[in-house]
C-alpha cells in the first residue's frame, strides 16, 4: 500500500476524509491537471495549523514538542495541518522532507498541504522551471541540504540544469513522493486550510490552484465575511500571527530570524503557539 493511501485511509477513519472537488489548474501550464484537494466531513476536536517551515527543521521539532505538551490531556481527535513551503531558504530542506514523510507524532493525524515553493520544486524536477530563477527563489539552500553546491557553477543555465538532474536522481524517492501527494487545500466544516489564500467573490470549491498557492493582494486587502469558512494560511510573512474571524495567517518568517508559529483551533477558539 502506498504512503498516500495509508495516510488518506487514516484520515478517512478519523474524520471522514474524502476528495474535494478540484478547481482550476494554475494559469500558463497547459496540460497540467488540477491539484488534489481534501475535505473532512466533521471537524477534529483539536487542530494545530503550522506555518511556513522553509527548511527550519530544529524549529519544527521544537514546535512539535510544544504541541505535544499542549495537547496532553486534551480529549478527542487531534490533527496537525502543515500549511506548505517545506523547502528553500532555510538550512535543512532535505531534513524537513524526511521528517514530514515519516509518521506523525503518536496520537495525531497529519495533513501536509502544498506550498508554492514545494510546487516549484516539483516542476523544477520535471524540467519546467529555469534553474537560474529557482536559485534566487531560495533553491540554493535546498541544493546545499542535499550536498550539492551551485556556487562554483556560475549562472550557466545548461550547467545548472545538469545539477538539477543530479538532484532529481539523488533525492530520496520518499521525498518526491511526499511532495507529489500534498493536496493544495483542506476543507473542514469551519475552515479552509491552504498555503496562500483565496480570491474574494469566488466560491471555495472554484478557487484556482494558482490562487491557493500564490495569492496575496486581493485576499489580504479584502475586508468582510465573503467566505463561508475561516481561511487558515501561510505564505505572506509577518512579525506576528494574524487572527481574525475571516482569516488566520501563520507565516512568521522562521527562515529569516522569526519564530515558527502554530494555531490551536478548538471549540471555536484560536490559541497561538510558537517555537
Amino acid at each position: 500500500m502506498s504512503v498516500t493511501r495509508r495516510w488518506f485511509g487514516a484520515l478517512q477513519r478519523a474524520f471522514g476524509a474524502k476528495p474535494a472537488p478540484r478547481g482550476k489548474p494554475a494559469r500558463g501550464e497547459p496540460g497540467r491537471p488540477p491539484l488534489p484537494r481534501l475535505a473532512l466531513t466533521h471537524e477534529p476536536d483539536t487542530t494545530y495549523a503550522i506555518g511556513d517551515v522553509h527548511g527550519c527543521l530544529d524549529q519544527l521539532r521544537a514546535l512539535e514538542a510544544r504541541i505535544l505538551d499542549d495537547a496532553r490531556g486534551r480529549p478527542g481527535s487531534k490533527l496537525i495541518v502543515m500549511l506548505g513551503d517545506y523547502v528553500d531558504r532555510g538550512p535543512d530542506s532535505a531534513g524537513v522532507l524526511a521528517h514530514l514523510a515519516a509518521p506523525p507524532p503518536e496520537g495525531f493525524r497529519r495533513v501536509c498541504l502544498r506550498g508554492n515553493h514545494d510546487d516549484v520544486l516539483l516542476r523544477l524536477l520535471e524540467g519546467r522551471v529555469d534553474p537560474r530563477w529557482w536559485l534566487g527563489f531560495g533553491g540554493a539552500q535546498t541544493l546545499l541540504s542535499y550536498g550539492l553546491d551551485p556556487a562554483p557553477l556560475g549562472n550557466d543555465r545548461r550547467v545548472l540544469a545538469a545539477l538539477v538532474r543530479r538532484l532529481a536522481a539523488e533525492m530520496p524517492r520518499a521525498h518526491r513522493r511526499f511532495l507529489a501527494a500534498c493536496p493544495v487545500a483542506l476543507i473542514t466544516p469551519r475552515h479552509l486550510f491552504c498555503h496562500a489564500g483565496a480570491r474574494p467573490g469566488v466560491a471555495l470549491e472554484a478557487q484556482s490552484d494558482e490562487d491557493l498557492l500564490w495569492l496575496r493582494g486581493p485576499f489580504l486587502e479584502h475586508r468582510g465575511a465573503s467566505f463561508e469558512r475561516t481561511i487558515v494560511h501561510g505564505h505572506t510573512p509577518a512579525p506576528t500571527p494574524f487572527v481574525s474571524p475571516y482569516r488566520i495567517g501563520l507565516d512568521t518568517n522562521a527562515c529569516r530570524g522569526g519564530r515558527l508559529s502554530a494555531a490551536r483551533l478548538a471549540g471555536g477558539e484560536v490559541t497561538i503557539l510558537q517555537a
